[in-house]
């Protein structure tokens, strides 16, 4: 049996560096099909859509607090949560919880399954990267606060923090209280976890957490 020469290697190496590039090609396409157009209109869905600068600051700074205090500073994934995550479970005893940024939640939201496997985070790594290289942070947010899953009604379902507005205290975004933003903020956990029809005490306590983070934490914007 031949021993692999270093030009084997080389070539080796320039075939999955082709293949990779080519994948990436591939994954950008799709991201940009899905974010170059404007929201859907899809049957049973409610989804009133408003502008970044619409969205009140303090709204924005809540979710910024509690799903991604580093969105301004990452470009798609943030890898020292990553890292800070896996060294907590590792080394403190710390439950192991969720470092996905907005803009990987955007895409796992638009473009791919829930299902829990390193092939499908990889690939929502790789496209929130690709997003973040096509599109700025502004455009990112408002996306993902028009698109969020925030309720269901029967077979109709709510998206977006304006929708979710509605629904839930029948009132324009922008005339909500602090406790009222933080309620939708908390709901991005699992609208049906957090139902407030049904668990009223666990939504209050989350809602609570989330008033003490917006008073004591600095803001973002």
């Amino acid at each position: 049996m031949k021993p692999i020469t270093s030009s084997w290697i080389k070539r080796i190496l320039l075939l999955c560096v082709v293949i990779f590039i080519s994948y990436a090609l591939y994954l950008n396409s799709l991201v940009k099909a899905e974010f170059s157009s404007d929201i859907e209109s899809i049957e049973d869905v409610i989804q009133a859509q408003y502008s970044f600068d619409d969205y009140p600051k303090d709204l924005v700074n809540m979710l910024l607090l509690v799903e991604d205090q580093s969105f301004f500073n990452h470009h798609g994934v943030d890898f020292k949560e990553i890292l800070r995550v896996l060294y907590g479970y590792l080394f403190d005893e710390k439950e192991l919880r969720g470092a996905s940024t907005i803009t990987q939640q955007l895409i796992k939201n638009s473009l791919l399954s829930r299902e829990q496997t390193l092939t499908r985070k990889t690939k929502e790594s790789l496209m929130a990267i690709l997003l973040e290289l096509s599109y700025d942070k502004k455009f990112i947010l408002e996306r993902y606060m028009n698109t969020v899953y925030l309720a269901q009604q029967g077979s109709t379902a709510f998206h977006g923090f304006a929708s979710g507005s509605l629904h839930y205290f029948n009132k324009d975004i922008s005339s909500l209280n602090l406790k009222e933003m933080a309620t939708l903020v908390a709901l991005l956990k699992g609208p049906s976890y957090y139902n407030p029809a049904n668990f009223p005490d666990r939504l209050k306590k989350r809602v609570e957490m989330i008033l003490s983070m917006h008073k004591n934490y600095k803001k973002i914007i």
